[in-house]
């Protein structure tokens, strides 16, 4: 006979299946194999049998179950099969190893980890996880679902959990990230407080290059361990997020996380050890790539971090309330008068509705905060602020709307007249209260936003969206809206066809742009392809540099033709529309109609002929072309057309393709441009992109190692170039600002074009007229420098606001004085903010020797500061002070 409780109770015989009797025949016989070959206590058994006091007739049905168990194990088996024996003080079922899922999987579990502490790590993976494939769900669930609450089954669920995480330590040694990248992902959430299955998981998504995902990996179960347990993550998982943050070549060994559950010491170089291997995706076509290379690369090596110490615990600085601009969605699905009060009908709708309005919220990169009877509230900003959390919200209301209208009356289930579904958008600032690493899973909002999101909810007709006039104010660069009523509200009609801004001049970039000249010339002399990357914090100039190098490229003797391509968050629900717009672009014809694919069918004929060659392009690129995204198993062979297309038409005259906000593509999107670039063969290609730095977290030797590689890094421009811009964006004004207020301005901007573009549309826009003194930072400006903050660590945070404090200027010990920190912690994240630009180093050191910090930008610290509450800001000024006058007396002294 043989025995399986690795998931329902089952029993099979020679015969086959063998039914079992009652519940407590069932709940007898599972608890003995629990216990297989050991004797069970008849009390033990009467305990798991009855929940509390048994019944004074517990021992005889006890007796009886074992009595049916003894004749149903006498008729299905063998000689030498199972045996149910009396043993004092209870029973003792025997049962051969084998017979038993349970001693089985214990073997192979007990084998795979021995594989795995011996570095056996191939043999290690194929024996857990044929382990794991016994497993049928949980153990005896049917038990577990009739009431069955033994500390057998949860032992043995965390035995499991335990096997699990020795086979994704097995799998990501011998380099199978993507493997098991899913599985862990889907683990991890639903056992957010399993420690090392979170650094297994960030391990994953750092060889993947995801670095800021494994760090929001981090922050959750950072967060569960704090809500759920009171407690702070363990050596181990810090280790494993300072390394990350370092980018520490230790993450490329295959036994990374066995080397910081040791020493906790990530920066310790272990040469000995083979470093894992990142395959690229595997691409195949029946035409050859000239200079495709399919052997796989490894992860390079990067360079040691500066500052080795063990990785800071938390300190009390790090805020928990915090200011915010955000975005509120309100949404009231009230169900219609077709259901005929059937509830099962209600339930099932209501479901649907939930569902529909989560999924359009999640894939603008908003969260359902709450449900309040037909009222479904979703926050935009609350984790994390983006800059465009108010468009991100008017776009999700409306395909919110879209997804509804198939429960409208021509769909399964009536909802209509005044039933109708109903948003409205909301945009304020307000004061977040959420976990320490702002992942809070319930943030608290207070403010005035929420009160007047409902209020125009009540004026939203049935089927319909309405913005408030802050909304609209921050969204009309890319949404158009109807006239505004009364209370400033509209509605938005939908995206604005071009953008009628008028772009600013372009002014000391002269060193840039001459740059991009010469690269288009090399290209067209060397007959060779080269990368470009522009990088550059956001409003740096990035696009507008850019659109100088099309109008030099048609200018060029050489004949260039140009291509463009931009990626944004939009694309989630078609990972390639980066491609897609380049194919439009390529073809002159954007869109997804017959003309469309006339106009691709005409690019492909004339440069590959009509012939086996022509059709196979045309058939592998086809999927772009229609209104459904393709599906992923298209993705090789389209990838591969794409690139040959491209190669085409480089091959027939110079051609420069120009690819935008490359910092919000997709993975595969990445992949698909560096093999381009080293794929492209001999042929007058220059490939240029533009990102943020994030690209570089993600991508940390993006463009490096090649032979024909260009990165321009776009500083703030210098105080000269600055006034020159502000004066050109001015001109149009009322006469010229007061010097004074001039030098302020000059002094916020920082630099930065976009903040000048804001600052002058502040002075320049609708009002009684420009005002005496500097305006207030502009909205949109605090908004930009707020998203660029919510990228740092909160501890991170947590030091500018010291520094803030300090007066702007400030080094390690008044940071750990004001903070309440380690020394060699404020140092740390010092130096980290150095790198990441917020924070700038002085030349001078302080009186005492140290190193000195200030902020990069005027913009910055105007931020942090209000970000802060009043009473967190008065409380580290007051510190500040002490620090300060404490020091002076112990320098005078």
């Amino acid at each position: 006979m043989k025995f399986q409780v690795l998931g329902p109770l089952t029993v099979h015989g020679g015969s086959g299946p063998v039914v079992l009797g009652g519940i407590k025949q069932r709940a007898t016989l599972g608890h003995l194999l629990l216990h297989a070959n050991e004797v069970v206590a008849t009390s033990a058994l009467m305990r798991a049998l009855w929940d509390g006091e048994p019944p004074p007739t517990a021992r005889k049905m006890l007796q009886n179950a074992v009595s049916a168990l003894r004749g149903l194990l006498a008729a299905e088996s063998t000689p030498g099969g199972p045996v149910l024996l009396t043993h004092a003080p209870g029973y003792l079922l025997r049962v051969d190893g084998d017979d038993l899922d349970l001693t089985t999987y214990r073997a192979l579990a007990d084998r795979g980890r021995a594989d795995l502490a011996a570095g056996a790590w191939p043999s290690a993976a194929r024996t857990l996880r044929t382990a794991l494939d016994l497993w049928r769900g949980p153990v005896l669930a049917d038990l577990a679902e009739s009431g069955a609450d033994w500390p057998e089954l949860r032992t043995l669920a965390q035995a499991r959990s335990a096997t699990r995480e020795d086979l994704y330590e097995a799998e990501l040694a011998c380099g199978r990230h993507q493997d098991v990248l899913e599985e862990l992902e889907t683990h991890a959430q639903r056992e957010p407080t399993r420690e090392r299955l979170c650094a297994q998981l960030m391990l994953a998504l750092y060889r993947r290059g995801r670095q800021a995902d494994a760090l929001d990996a981090y922050r959750r179960t950072r967060t569960a361990l704090a809500s759920r347990l009171g407690l702070e993550p363990g050596r181990v998982l810090r280790a494993v997020e300072r390394a990350v943050l370092d980018h520490d070549p230790v993450l490329g060994q295959p036994d990374a996380l066995a080397i910081m559950a040791l020493d906790g010491e990530p920066r310790r170089p272990r040469p000995a050890a083979t470093p894992v291997v990142a395959p690229r995706p595997a691409i195949t076509a029946p035409v050859s790539l000239v200079g495709f290379d399919p052997r796989p690369a490894a992860l390079p090596a990067l360079p040691a971090p500066v500052a080795p110490f063990p990785y800071p615990v938390a300190p009390a600085g790090v805020l928990t309330e915090q200011h915010k601009q955000l975005s509120m969605v309100l949404v009231r699905t009230t169900l219609g008068k077709g259901l005929g009060g059937d509830p099962e009908d209600a339930a099932r709708l209501s479901g649907e509705l939930a569902v529909a309005i989560r999924d359009e919220v999640a894939r603008h990169g908003g969260k359902v905060s709450g449900v309040l009877g037909p009222v479904t509230f979703a926050l935009f900003g609350v984790v994390r602020t983006r800059e465009d959390d108010a468009e991100r919200a008017v776009r999700a209301g409306r395909a919110i709307l879209r997804r509804l209208r198939q429960y409208g009356a021509g769909g399964p289930v009536p909802v209509h007249g005044g039933s109708a579904p109903r948003v409205a958008v909301a945009t304020g600032d307000v004061v977040v209260t959420c976990a320490a690493d702002g992942t809070g899973a319930v943030p608290i909002v207070n403010g005035a936003v929420p009160k007047s999101c409902a209020d125009l909810l009540e004026t939203v007709p049935p089927g319909g969206i309405r913005v408030c006039a802050t909304t609209r104010a921050g969204t009309e660069r890319s949404l158009a809206y109807g006239p505004a009523g009364p209370d400033g509200s509209s509605e938005p009609l939908g995206p604005r066809t071009a953008c009628q801004d008028t772009p600013p001049a372009l002014v000391g970039r002269e060193r840039e742009v001459e740059q991009l000249g010469g690269a288009l010339g090399d290209v067209a002399r060397r007959q060779r392809p080269c990368l470009l990357t522009v990088l550059g914090e956001p409003g740096a100039g990035k696009s507008r540099l850019m659109a100088e190098l099309p109008r030099h490229a048609r200018r060029s003797p050489h004949g260039y033709r140009v291509v463009t391509g931009h990626s944004s968050w939009c694309d989630r629900d078609r990972p390639l529309a980066l491609l897609e717009r380049t194919l439009a672009s390529a073809t002159g014809n954007p869109g997804t109609d017959d003309s469309a694919r006339d106009a691709l069918a005409r690019t492909v004929h004339a440069l590959f002929g009509t012939g086996e060659r022509g059709a196979w392009l045309l058939d592998r690129l086809g999927p772009l072309l229609r209104a459904e995204p393709p599906a992923p198993a298209d993705w090789p062979d389209l990838a591969t057309a794409w690139r040959l297309l491209l190669n085409g038409l480089a091959a027939e005259r110079p051609l420069l393709l120009v690819l935008e906000d490359l910092h919000s593509a997709p993975d595969a999107v990445l992949d698909l441009v560096t093999e381009l670039a080293d794929a492209a063969g001999p042929v007058p290609l220059l490939l240029a992109v533009t990102a943020r730095p994030e690209l570089l977290d993600r991508r940390p030797t993006w463009g490096g190692g090649r032979r024909d590689a260009l990165a321009l890094t776009l500083d703030p421009l210098d105080e000269p170039s600055s006034a020159t811009l502000l004066d050109a964006l001015l001109a149009d004004g009322d006469g010229e600002l007061p010097a004074d207020v001039r030098r302020d301005v000059l002094a916020r901007i920082g630099g930065n074009p976009l903040y000048a573009v804001e600052y002058a549309r502040e002075l320049t826009g609708p009002g009684p007229g420009r005002p005496a003194g500097p305006p207030p930072m502009p909205r949109h400006v605090r908004q930009v420098v707020a998203a660029h903050l919510d990228t740092l660590p909160p501890l991170a945070k947590a030091v500018l606001v010291c520094a803030s404090a300090l007066g702007g200027v400030c080094c390690a010990d008044g940071v750990a004085a004001v903070g309440g920190v380690d020394r060699a912690e404020a140092a740390h994240w010092l130096d980290h903010l150095e790198r990441r630009d917020f924070l700038r180093r002085s030349r001078h050191p302080s009186a005492t020797d140290a190193l000195r910090y200030a902020f990069r930008h005027p913009a910055t610290r105007e931020a942090v500061d209000a970000l802060v509450p009043r009473t967190v800001r008065e409380d580290r000024r007051r510190r500040a002070e002490a620090w300060t006058e404490n020091t002076a007396a112990q320098l005078t002294a």
